[in-house]
């Protein structure tokens, strides 16, 4: 299985993979698909990517989801 990213505009990559795993782990904790909980991280992760900082680039789950939609709805 593969699963793409997302291109973004990139700021800073600390705390990136950090917030990958925290998004994948609460994800699969929740019961979510291994599939759709990896895709719920990359999102988490690019959008981190997007800000300067560890903690300060982190998105909070509405966020992600917002992201996401946008993303489906231009497909």
């Amino acid at each position: 299985m593969t699963i793409p990213g997302y291109n973004v505009p990139l700021q800073d990559t600390t705390g990136a993979g950090d917030t990958f795993n925290g998004a994948l782990a609460t994800r699969l904790a929740s019961g979510k698909r291994l599939e759709d909980a990896v895709n719920y991280a990359n999102a988490a992760a690019a959008m981190s990517v997007t800000k300067l900082g560890a903690q300060s680039g982190m998105p909070i789950k509405d966020e992600v989801e917002q992201f996401l939609q946008e993303r489906s709805d231009h497909q």
